[in-house]
């Protein structure tokens, strides 16, 4: 419940309602808006904007009203009187009801007023008064805590932290006022909204600001030490209830230590927490003030969260000097901290006996906390480190391996997370501990943590973070020495996808590790000779292993980052599978086999595609233009046989044949033309891959051709100079050059122009369904790019890569009975094409023929089967959208005999509007066949009763656009027809309801 909310929070920025003007304040501002109108126009500036009723034209509004408040206040005749008349106006708005989005704007002309401050900060105190007043009467919570947390989250206060200190006992007050009337909620069995957890998280926020910035504000007086009392009371009251949210509790946390440090000073303070919060001595100073009450057995019963919150707040409020201070004191006794002494070992003690999971993700943050408390004091020289006293020993770094060991394959990525987080501050921390350092234990320690990691296994995911961070401190050969198969293992690791991501941020620290060490030891050029001949083994094997998902994994992961570190190891990577700049002949080595060596070369090819290694096309190598291609890496040729390109198009994996046409057909250049060898090989390729059943193949190969069509587009409309007088529909007008680009294009325009009629004539039918589910798929992503109505009907347009035969009577009439098919996603495509075809369709353009089809789709309509209702349906919303709609045809359904029959007619016959006619003949046919179903049910719903009409009548208020000049010119007519249908629809559902039972 409280995740829905939150994410309805964020879809809503503001509340739906404006600024609640209470009644008082409307009338006083009308009494003197009239006096002081002459002098200023801010008053009506105000009274304009407490007239507006939205929340977002109060904010276009509110910047008006602050500029006018301080144009007001520059005045230099102006009047204390009116500048304090203005200033409670205007600072009011702060108090009132859902004003919070307007504070920020409104605050900033405070700043600008300095002149005034002093009546300001009066306004301010009188409204504190009277709206904490208010809240204690109305039972309205957190009114001037709201305000003030505004001003004090302000980015620069200047004379508004005057402000805020002068009226800091009445926020307090204020926030004492609501928590306790949400502890009087809690106690009396309600359970607080999320809002109101977020209000009481902001409130204690605010007590905590007051307490910590102006703590002489709470212990000075008697009054002020009573408000101080009541608040501690209530914070204490907080953290011992169990019905607040974490964020409230660490909120309530810190208070408590802001508090404590009002009246105590650093000595007193580490003595109190040491002897009532960890009962580690007696109390040795019983005159503290606090000591006195019984506020301190607050803390004695703390749940275990609220405890936890008790010791985040001790961690982030309570000075390090102090956390760090030797409360024992004594000499030959060893020192005990808060921090090494009291806090470490609890919270290790709570990550060992976690609650449940959430717990132990709060519990692993506050250590996390700890930890990094240690590391700054630790380089901050205030841990104490004297006659051989270790507070951070073995043991404690023993122990927070162990519960970094049990959570690194915890199911919550968050915990994962801070435990990553900890185990980079305990390596940190051992770095930096004097006593690892002169003993050279660092290393050791660092050598033994890696070979734990490495016992884990290569299928632990949460292994490979922390390998990183040892890996930056120890070394890549310090970790090979661990594991000479570690790359291997981590190589083959990526055959679980959960792992891909973690071993990729290992794998390329530890190759940027290796390849700097490897310089280092070897010098620049042996050095890459050293880093490829241990880095390239475990890739390599990897992607001729026959197993598709690691070949996959290790495409979109490891070979990119193994590239990023060393580009050049692309031409050691294409040799391994005995292709290369230098390699003339093709040799196979004699552990490799064809199969493998083609899928390596899709793997290599793709990424070098992807990362821009390839330049131009992949084309014929001229010297032998039968049997190699050249391929230009890095300005490289390198020789490949066309038979691997033709092996791995027709490969048996679906993986490797996509990832083979998305480097062949796909460039990074858009408006470069298809090479010669890529449009050969793409002639024989689709074909052969038109009856896949696959549905992620097909989504695939669609997407890749999505892409292509659009390159294609791009590289002809750049090649093509429009000759208009020239121009015959479907020919290829060349420019006045004769170069080989030119050819390229020529070859590409006829390619496309077999594709398209080798995609229809794969529609025929009795076609298989994947075949007929590819075409289709691939005609429309076509027609996206080239819609084929506007190029018939642009003569100017040169590309139209479309035959006559494409829109002929044959193709239509072909595609209209595929809206019949029994598949439901033919039955789409098949209108959707359809849709596209010219208005009137070709081959449908006489009376006889629509009327023809129409009777068809009404047979259809009245058919039991669903599949050829919702044909009928799709038929006659394909009638309405080419000839009710494009061509003003009427169409009228006529009932005579209790059979339906069709007239068609043109537009300008009829006096009404044919969309009107046509729904209003729907509406017709509904109610003929309810008054049928009402006299013989049975027998209505061996004709599917109303199903496919409504279906029809969906349909078609789908594709009404009910903005169109037809319906708003006929808006009565229009909601008529409606209101008659929807008329006829309760007749039927109660019709149905009395049949359903007699």
């Amino acid at each position: 419940m409280s995740a829905k909310w939150r994410s309805l929070q964020h879809r809503h920025k503001y509340t739906y309602t404006s600024v609640v003007f209470p009644k008082s304040y409307t009338e006083s501002l009308d009494r003197i808006a009239s006096d002081t109108s002459n002098s200023s126009n801010f008053f009506s500036e105000v009274k304009l904007f407490a007239s507006l009723s939205s929340t977002y034209a109060q904010l276009d509004e509110v910047k008006k009203l602050a500029s006018a408040f301080t144009n007001l206040l520059a005045n230099p005749q102006i009047s204390d009187e009116t500048v304090s008349t203005a200033a409670r106006f205007y600072l009011e708005i702060l108090f009132l009801e859902n004003s919070l989005p307007l504070h920020r704007t409104l605050i900033s002309a405070l700043n600008k007023c300095r002149k005034f401050h002093h009546v300001i900060s009066d306004c301010f105190a009188i409204l504190c008064e009277e709206y904490g007043n208010l809240g204690k009467k109305e039972k309205q919570r957190f009114l001037v805590s709201r305000a003030t947390l505004s001003l004090i989250g302000y980015p620069k206060l200047g004379i508004l932290d005057e402000i805020v200190e002068k009226c800091s006992d009445r926020v307090a007050m204020d926030v004492v006022f609501g928590l306790e009337s949400v502890l009087v909620d809690v106690s009396s069995g309600s359970r607080p909204s999320p809002v109101v957890m977020e209000q009481c998280q902001d409130a204690m926020s605010c007590m905590y600001y007051l307490l910590q910035r102006y703590p002489s504000k709470f212990v000075n007086s008697e009054n002020s030490s009573n408000v101080f009392r009541t608040s501690l009371s209530t914070i204490l009251s907080v953290l011992n209830s169990m019905s607040f949210s974490r964020d409230c509790l660490v909120a309530s946390a810190v208070s408590f230590c802001a508090a404590i440090q009002a009246f105590m000073g650093p000595k007193e303070l580490s003595t109190f927490i040491s002897s009532k919060l960890f009962g580690a001595f007696s109390d040795e100073n019983p005159d503290v003030v606090i000591c006195e009450s019984d506020l301190i057995k607050g803390t004695r019963d703390l749940s275990f969260l609220s405890r936890l919150c008790l010791l985040r707040g001790i961690l982030t409020a309570i000075p390090r000097e102090v956390l760090n201070t030797n409360v024992n004191g004594l000499v030959g006794v060893q020192p005990w901290t808060i921090l090494y002494s009291g806090i470490l070992p609890e919270l290790c003690s709570y990550c060992e006996n976690t609650i449940d999971s959430h717990f132990n993700f709060h519990a692993l943050t506050v250590t996390q906390i700890c930890l990094q408390q240690i590391k700054k004091s630790l380089s901050s020289d205030l841990t104490i480190f004297s006659n051989g006293y270790e507070p951070f020993s073995n043991d404690v770094k023993i122990r927070l391996l162990r519960i970094i060991w049990n959570n690194l394959e915890d199911p919550l990525s968050q915990t994962v997370k801070q435990v990553h987080l900890m185990f980079d501050l305990l390596l940190d921390i051992e770095s930096s501990l004097p006593l690892s350092k002169d003993n050279g234990m660092t290393k050791t320690f660092f050598a033994k943590v890696g070979q734990d990691l490495l016992c884990l296994g290569p299928r632990c995911k949460g292994r490979y973070v922390p390998l990183a961070s040892v890996t930056r401190r120890l070394g890549a050969n310090s970790l090979l020495k661990l594991n000479s198969n570690l790359l291997f293992e981590t190589a083959y690791a990526y055959i679980d996808d959960d792992v891909c991501c973690a071993a990729t941020s290992f794998l390329k620290c530890f190759l940027e590790s290796l390849r700097d060490e490897c310089w280092s030891e070897y010098g620049i050029e042996k050095g890459y000779e050293a880093f490829r001949a241990l880095s390239l083994p475990p890739i390599m094997q990897g992607l001729v292993s026959g197993h598709s998902k690691l070949r996959t994994n290790l495409n979109t992961y490891a070979l990119p980052a193994i590239l990023d570190v060393d580009v050049d190891i692309i031409f050691p990577m294409l040799e391994f599978i005995s292709v290369g700049p230098g390699v003339k002949e093709i040799k196979l080595k004699p552990d490799l086999k064809l199969d493998q060596c083609v899928t390596a070369l899709v793997s290599l090819l793709k990424v070098s595609r992807t990362m821009a290694l390839i330049e131009g096309d992949i084309d014929f190598d001229p010297s032998d233009s039968d049997h190699a291609a050249v391929i230009l890496v890095k300005g490289v040729n390198v020789r490949v046989p066309v038979s691997w390109f033709v092996l791995s198009l027709m490969h048996c994996d679906d993986s490797v044949r996509i990832d083979a046409a998305e480097s062949l057909f796909l460039n990074p250049k858009t408006s470069s033309l298809p090479s010669t060898l890529e449009l050969n090989l793409m002639q024989k390729v689709i074909p052969l891959n038109m009856r896949c059943s696959s549905t992620a193949f097909q989504m695939k190969w669609t997407s890749l051709f999505r892409k292509f069509f659009s390159r294609v587009r791009t590289a002809l409309e750049r090649q093509t100079k429009p000759v208009v007088s020239q121009v015959k529909q479907g020919t290829w007008i060349p420019g006045s050059s004769t170069d080989n680009g030119t050819h390229k294009a020529e070859d590409l325009f006829q390619f496309m122009n077999w594709l398209s009629h080798f995609l229809f004539y794969s529609c025929y039918p009795s076609a298989p369904y994947e075949r007929k589910t590819m075409a289709m798929e691939l005609i429309l992503t076509m027609i996206e790019i080239w819609p084929i109505n506007t190029l018939k009907q642009d003569p100017n347009y040169l590309l139209c890569p479309y035959g006559d035969k494409i829109t002929s009577p044959d193709s239509t009439i072909s595609l209209v009975g595929s809206i019949v098919d029994s598949w439901d996603r033919l039955r789409e495509h098949a209108f959707h094409i359809l849709f596209c075809f010219p208005t009137p369709l070709p081959g449908i353009c006489e009376n006889d023929s629509i009327d023809n089809i129409i009777r068809w789709a009404k047979k259809l309509v009245h058919s039991p089967r669903v599949r050829e209702s919702d044909a009928g349906a799709l038929t006659l919303r394909l009638i309405f959208k080419k000839y009710v709609l494009g061509l003003g045809c009427n169409v009228k359904f006529c009932t005579n005999n209790n059979s339906l029959t069709c007239d068609i007619s043109e537009v300008s016959k009829s006096t009404r509007n044919p969309v009107i006619v046509y729904i209003s003949s729907l509406v017709d046919w509904l109610h003929s066949v309810v008054e049928e179903g009402e006299r013989d049910l049975t027998n209505a719903c061996k004709k599917s009763f109303v199903h496919g009409i409504l279906l029809t009548l969906r349909y078609t208020f789908e594709e009404l656009d009910w903005g169109c000049e037809a319906v708003q010119l006929n808006g009565a007519e229009m909601r008529a027809v409606v209101g008659e249908t929807f008329g006829t629809y309760r007749e039927d559902y109660f019709s149905g309801l009395v049949g359903g039972i007699s």
